[in-house]
């Protein structure tokens, strides 16, 4: 599976790269971010937060990474976990073989992204790291909130399936109730039991959580919903088409950046885009010859 040959090569760069070289120099403020793959260039949204902050992401394992960067990377005070489940292993063993403690975040959806920040900011210890931590949380959110009130007045109570895996099967939950959108279920393939907590948490006691969905069961539990949307990954592109609603590509084959501040506009956009299109008025009429029937 995809989780075992991420697992594996984590462990392969632990034994034969991780260690093996020094940086020019070190800080109080350098952290890894493990198991972000960089999709649709998501990490140059996420960078420049980091950025702002005054902390140097060391190495990134594996999105947009260097050999070097990697090499180097035992030096780092603090593990982001990203994708959870692939790589915890990793950060688990560098933890004891380093002392590099870790946690795990999300960037998607404005709560995750503000609550990843902070906990980045307290787990290096340091109040004006938190300071100002807090002033750019309050900044970044309150420009946020502005661009997307039009696309919160659009999308406002629109009922979503979401169908993915992993850290995303709650991220996308947290960041599509940003929007003022009702989740009424989603997946917990490979999702690990803090990743199935959160979606209890997030969802409450009417959502509906799917181990392993088909087609049939996925289009049952839209019907079910009455979902005006399902966000999936490209392979279920057609299980939308089949039920006539909109649908949100959301796995790795996709080209737009989700991740950050500036990744929830994009969404935002792409979400209203997709449900407001005309199309869907054109898909729901009854044929033609079908009218002249009646």
């Amino acid at each position: 599976s995809k989780n075992l040959g991420n697992r594996i090569g984590g462990e392969a760069l632990l034994d034969h790269v991780v260690g093996t070289a020094e940086p020019a120099y070190t800080t109080s403020y350098d952290i890894n971010l493990i198991g972000e793959y960089n999709i649709a260039g998501e990490i140059w949204n996420i960078l420049p937060l980091f950025d702002k902050l005054g902390i140097r992401v060391l190495a990134k394992i594996t999105g947009d990474a260097r050999y070097q960067e990697v090499a180097c990377a035992h030096r780092a005070k603090l593990n982001i976990m990203i994708c959870s489940k692939a790589l915890i292993n990793m950060g688990r063993k560098m933890e004891e073989k380093y002392n590099i403690p870790y946690i795990e975040g999300s960037f998607y959806g404005v709560e995750d992204v503000n609550q990843c920040l902070r906990n980045t900011a307290e787990k290096l210890g340091n109040i004006n790291l938190q300071w100002r931590t807090e002033k750019l949380i309050a900044e970044e959110t309150a420009a946020l909130d502005v661009a997307l009130a039009p696309y919160r007045d659009r999308l406002k109570g629109k009922r979503v399936v979401v169908y993915t895996g992993g850290v995303k099967s709650w991220s996308i939950v947290s960041a599509a109730k940003d929007l003022g959108m009702e989740v009424t279920a989603t997946s917990t393939k490979k999702s690990t039991e803090e990743d199935k907590a959160r979606i209890q948490q997030l969802l409450g006691g009417n959502g509906i959580t799917l181990e392993k969905g088909n087609p049939e069961e996925i289009l049952r539990i839209i019907k079910e919903t009455n979902a005006d949307m399902l966000i999936a990954g490209g392979r279920n592109q057609y299980t939308a088409l089949k039920a006539r609603i909109p649908f949100l590509d959301i796995n790795q084959e996709r080209h737009h950046r989700y991740a950050g501040y500036v990744g929830m506009i994009e969404m935002a956009r792409e979400l209203d885009e997709a449900l407001h299109s005309p199309v869907w008025e054109q898909i729901r009429k009854s044929a033609p010859w079908k009218v002249k029937e009646k």
